[in-house]
């Protein structure tokens, strides 16, 4: 059977031969190669995808955790930068009559003599103040002490009061040992000082050398994308100065209502203490407190009910600039809705305590720069092109 086929072929011309032969050995038909391919190819695949997914977990853990550990850093470079932002408008005014680095330099002269002005008006009343209520504490302490138990008498009858007053000072007692663990945290003031000379060197820095930084920067960006980056640095700047620049107004705000409360009710040292409640106000949640305290002791030594009328002053003053001062003025000034400033001083308080509180309304400031800028014209000329195609396949 075998020799009559290749009888048969020998007779067929050379061409016909050829080709005849060479599809008789070539590989199996085509049908059947993407089958085998694939069965091989897969696990291949798979494990390609694998394999990358991997890496990216492995990538984003130690990136986090490399955040993480310089958290202080990043705080610290973002506080430089929001400084920079806010001194950046008087710098450029500087620079019309000085160079630059002097009128850097005066700029920050400026801003140094104001706050130590603030703290020459500020604590020598409070050392007079806390010595008065040092020599008052005994006298102010037993009229509360005799007002609360009388109260209290009047309400769940005799010896009600005495009991309670007795069970709240075992308990504060007992509690002094864990208030002590509390107050004794790591952020000492030298801590605090040298953190804050690191933000002000920076800032200077970055004004001085703002070209410099700027042509840096942009290296690392392609030159198509260079005019996009630079609009939205610019405006994020911008948003950042305006930040600023309402913070020091709500900032004023309370000093001004806290020293208003003060001479109302009689209570010395009316001007250092409210501006010690200017200065507690950049705080979120604890500046508060940190004002309120001395100002709430002071009035203690006028009488305890002013004391008492202080205090739900103060905590007035509080919740309105809690839940209607800030948002309304910041979202003015910033561009930014009342809601969306609310909600980001929550949050980073929730997050990060008084530093994420701080740094809060301006990571939302920019991050509604980034979203108005890049995000969504991305998303609307993506929409065009989609309705482009629509249109065309429709022709």
């Amino acid at each position: 059977m075998i020799s009559r086929v290749l009888s048969a072929l020998s007779r067929l011309p050379g061409w016909l031969w050829r080709s005849t032969a060479g599809r008789l050995m070539a590989r199996p038909p085509a049908a059947s190669r993407p089958a085998v391919m694939a069965e091989k190819e897969e696990p291949r695949s798979i494990a390609g995808i694998t394999l990358r997914a991997s890496l990216v977990v492995v990538a984003v853990v130690l990136a986090s955790y490399l955040l993480y550990q310089l958290r202080l850093l990043l705080i610290l470079v973002f506080l430089a930068i929001l400084l920079a932002a806010g001194l950046h408008g008087v710098v450029r005014t500087f620079e019309r009559f000085m160079p630059r680095i002097l009128a850097v330099l005066l700029a920050y002269a400026l801003l140094i003599g104001a706050f130590g002005l603030v703290l020459f008006l500020i604590f020598p009343p409070l050392v007079r103040g806390a010595v008065q209520f040092a020599d008052d504490a005994p006298r102010i302490a037993a009229d509360l002490r005799a007002g609360v138990i009388s109260l209290i008498d009047g309400i769940a009858g005799a010896g009600s009061g005495e009991d309670l007053i007795d069970s709240l000072t075992g308990g504060a007692q007992d509690a002094l040992p864990e208030i002590g663990s509390l107050l004794s945290v790591p952020l000492t003031l030298v801590g605090i000082l040298t953190n804050a000379l690191v933000v002000i060197f920076l800032s200077a820095l970055m004004l001085i050398e703002r070209d410099r930084v700027r042509g840096w920067a942009l290296e690392f960006i392609d030159e198509g994308d260079r005019e996009v980056v630079i609009g939205v640095s610019r405006n994020a700047l911008l948003r950042l100065g305006s930040y600023v620049r309402a913070q020091l107004m709500v900032m004023a705000i309370i000093g001004v209502g806290s020293a208003t409360g003060m001479l109302i009710l009689g209570v010395p040292f009316a001007v250092p203490l409210g501006a010690l409640s200017f200065v507690t106000a950049a705080i979120p949640l604890a500046g508060a407190f940190i004002a309120g305290g001395p100002i709430v002791l002071v009035a203690l030594t006028v009488s305890p009910l002013t004391g008492l009328l202080m205090l739900a002053w103060l905590v007035v003053l509080q919740q309105l600039e809690g839940s209607v001062i800030t948002p309304y003025i910041q979202g003015r000034v910033v561009n930014l809705s009342a809601i969306a400033v609310l909600l980001g001083v929550v949050a980073g308080t929730s997050l990060a305590g008084i530093v994420g509180g701080i740094i809060a309304i301006p990571l939302v400031a920019v991050a509604d720069v980034v979203l108005r800028d890049i995000v969504f014209p991305l998303r609307h000329r993506a929409d065009e092109r989609r309705a482009g195609r629509s249109e065309a396949a429709a022709l």
